[in-house]
Parts: structure tokens; C-alpha cells; sequence
């Protein structure tokens, strides 16, 4: 078996919905799938108008051409594996219950909404409300391991209740806003208000910070914890594996104390 390739033939006018794809592949019904409706602005469109389409492999996906317009890819993913050879659209791995996802270009805003389980590695740069909440919703992301590359827009994190977002590039404002628990990394610093609203979880921060008042300086502690998540990365193939093993001074800081206040941000060199 070879893994089912989808080239896409050429960049849509609109923002192509590729929402159900994932689902379609879980009911594994190859037969059908060049005629899987999805919708294309105001049209509905088979798959096979699309996307020429090759391989058997419904585990194992790959996604080839300018996907900078396609949202939803990886939506409600439970397992196997899809490789994107490109930009993304927005809403990369919406709900995603298991599997991995790697893309090798930048992912849209809202990626890792919603998610459970699974890992999603982007290996550019992504946009506003990763890991972030849906509209009505009550919490974000809930589980699950993103690791980005590259750099992060604003609101990263918001809402979210449990998992791991590692960022090697910097992050932009308000990450970590309305945080209920979990951890956010970066290694590229951040931008303005990191943890406003949080409630708990944390955020480590290299380099460029600006601290809200909000938040009660601790000061310098060396914490066994925080070498113990750097081993725990290792495996994932980033920069936070290399450093595991050394004794970090991390300045800590408590708040937000407009919220519950027991949320912490580490900030180290």
C-alpha cells in the first residue's frame, strides 16, 4: 500500500472547506472519496474536481500543492498521520482526537483549535489563536502536543485547559490569555500582556518580556519541574530537548491576580 497522495490542481478563487475529509477516511470508503462534496466559497465541489488523487493508504495522508486557501485540514482527525508539503489555510486540526499532523510550511490562524489529543508540528510560522477557543465555546485546547518553529500571532493559548504549545520563534500578545491550565514555551520571547486573565498553567519564556502588574514577582528559583518538561520534549525533534539537564535559573512570576491568580509565568535566559 502506498499513502494516499492529494495534489491539489490549482489554487481556488475562494477558501476551500476541507473540513470533511477526515471523517470520510475514518468511514474508509476509497471508492467515493473523488466525489466528497466540499465547499469552495459559495459552491460545493466534488473532491476529484479538486484534487487528483493517488495512493491507498487511508492511515497515512499526504497533501501536496498551494494549500495557502485550504482550511480545516487535519478537522476531527482520530488517527494515522497527514503530511502537508506546504502553507496551510486556517483551522489546521480542528478538534483533533489523535494522529499527528506535520506541515512543512505555515499553518492560518486558529490551528489546534479545540484540540484533544494528537501532535501537530508546523515547521513555519503560525497565525492568531493557535491552540485557541471556537466561537461559544467555554474552553480551547484540552490535550495534546503543538510544537511551531517558527513564530506565533496574537491570543495564543486562549482558553486553554490542558496540553503543550512549544514555540521556538517568538509569540505574539496576549498569549496565554484566559489560560485554565497547560503549558506554553517559547524561546523567541513575547509580545505584550502574556497571561491576561489567566487563571492557572504556565508560561516559560526566554529572552524579551514585559510583565503585567497584575502578576507578584516570586523571584529566581532553580525548579526540578521545569528540567523534568525539557526531558519530556526530547522526543519531539525541537530545540527544548537540548535543554534538558541543566539547572535553570527561572524567574517567576504569579497572577493573573484579576483572575484566580494561580497562574505562572518563567522567564529565563
Amino acid at each position: 500500500m502506498s499513502a494516499l497522495t492529494l495534489t491539489l490542481k490549482e489554487l481556488p478563487a475562494g477558501r476551500l472547506d476541507l473540513s470533511p475529509l477526515m471523517p470520510a477516511l475514518a468511514a474508509g470508503d476509497v471508492s467515493s472519496l473523488t466525489k466528497l462534496p466540499l465547499q469552495l466559497g459559495t459552491q460545493k465541489l466534488a473532491l476529484g474536481d479538486l484534487f487528483s488523487v493517488k495512493g491507498d493508504d487511508l492511515s497515512s495522508l499526504v497533501l501536496q500543492g498551494d494549500l495557502s486557501r485550504v482550511d480545516g485540514i487535519g478537522a476531527a482527525m482520530q488517527s494515522g498521520s497527514v503530511l502537508v508539503e506546504g502553507s496551510v489555510g486556517a483551522y489546521l486540526g480542528t478538534g483533533m482526537l489523535g494522529g499527528e499532523i506535520r506541515v512543512h510550511g505555515n499553518a492560518g490562524h486558529f490551528a489546534a483549535v479545540a484540540m484533544r489529543k494528537g501532535f501537530i508540528q508546523i515547521s513555519g510560522n503560525a497565525g492568531d489563536y493557535l491552540g485557541g477557543i471556537l466561537p461559544g465555546a467555554m474552553q480551547g485546547m484540552a490535550g495534546g502536543q503543538v510544537v511551531v518553529l517558527g513564530n506565533v500571532g496574537d491570543r495564543c493559548g486562549d482558553r486553554m485547559r490542558r496540553g503543550a504549545i512549544l514555540i521556538e520563534g517568538k509569540v505574539g500578545d496576549y498569549v496565554g490569555s484566559r489560560m485554565l491550565a497547560g503549558t506554553i514555551a517559547a524561546f523567541g520571547g513575547a509580545g505584550k500582556h502574556a497571561g491576561y486573565g489567566m487563571r492557572r498553567g504556565s508560561l516559560m519564556i526566554r529572552g524579551e518580556i514585559e510583565i503585567d502588574a497584575t502578576f507578584a514577582d516570586c523571584g529566581q528559583h532553580v525548579l526540578p519541574i521545569t528540567n523534568l518538561l525539557f526531558r519530556s520534549w526530547d522526543k519531539l525533534g525541537s530545540t527544548f530537548g537540548a535543554a534538558a539537564g541543566k539547572s535553570t535559573p527561572m524567574h517567576r512570576f504569579m497572577g493573573d491576580r484579576g483572575a484566580d491568580g494561580k497562574g505562572e509565568i518563567l522567564r529565563f535566559e
